[in-house]
């Protein structure tokens, strides 16, 4: 097992490191303090020798130059990007701005509960970043939308993290042989056929509500015709089902078509 940088050690003389913030198959993040700044950061380290293949590499980078030209009040700022060589290994690490918050499934594993008003008002704020990603030329697509990765503040203010799946390019419908990315319970359909749409980050977040209101993973809930049959589960109003209906079609043609159409829609 790789040692941790330990609290209160330094990376590239710059960041102090604070503690572990998680753990992935091939590396770890940190919270950190940046000495230039004083800000608070959360650094992503990758690890060359737990790496399976140069694909994951390559994977970093993209996630690296992608939030380099990300500017949005609700995505944290980009920072740095940089390597270490060791004796026995390299590192590569992304900074970004610390998201200062729990996740929406740290939320719900310890208790909290919302509402339908609740829920709606963190659609609103999920839909008006993903508005942003998918306006960029080319679009950014997350592909991994789910409780883990919506940091809320004490405020209420939502933070989307973890880019580490994204597509910065438009995959049109006769695209094959695609690398499968998502998690199970939050993936649309079409991304387990490695196809990827604007409109598979909307059945994302129709998962992440769905979970919000459930306390259940969407994958524990009884499906009908390959759809999610919820209604029986939760207490919304027939308006809002019907809209998060929309929202988790399994046929992506019958979605919403845009995150903004999803969010001019949303019942007030």
């Amino acid at each position: 097992m790789e040692a941790l940088h330990q609290s209160g050690t330094q990376i590239a003389q710059r960041y102090k490191i604070s503690y572990l913030l998680g753990r992935g198959a091939t590396g770890k993040t940190y919270a950190a303090t940046d000495l230039q700044t004083g800000e608070q950061v959360a650094i992503k380290e990758m690890s060359m020798r737990r790496a399976k293949e140069w694909k994951e590499l390559d994977v970093f980078e993209r996630e690296a130059r992608v939030l380099s030209v990300l500017e949005h009040p609700a995505i944290p700022n980009y920072i740095d990007y940089f390597e270490i060589d060791t004796d026995t290994n390299r590192y590569f690490y992304i900074v970004q701005e610390l998201a200062i918050g729990k996740s929406l499934s740290q939320m719900v594993v310890e208790g909290w509960r919302t509402d339908e008003a609740g829920v709606k008002a963190i659609a609103r704020q999920i839909l008006a970043i993903l508005v942003y990603l998918h306006r960029l030329t080319p679009p950014v697509i997350h592909r991994d939308i789910k409780p883990e990765h919506a940091i809320c503040r004490q405020d209420g203010q939502i933070y989307l993290v973890d880019f580490g799946s994204v597509r910065s390019a438009f995959w049109s419908t006769n695209s094959s042989g695609a690398t499968v990315v998502g998690t199970f319970g939050y993936m649309a359909p079409e991304q387990d056929r490695g196809q990827v749409y604007p409109a598979s980050d909307l059945y994302g977040l129709g998962s992440v509500l769905l979970f919000l209101l459930t306390h259940r993973s969407p994958a524990e809930l009884p499906q009908r015709r390959l759809k999610i049959d919820f209604r029986s589960h939760v207490q919304v109003s027939e308006q809002f089902a019907d809209w998060l209906d929309l929202m988790l079609e399994p046929m992506v043609e019958d979605r919403f078509h845009s995150a903004l159409q999803a969010l001019r829609n949303l019942p007030a």
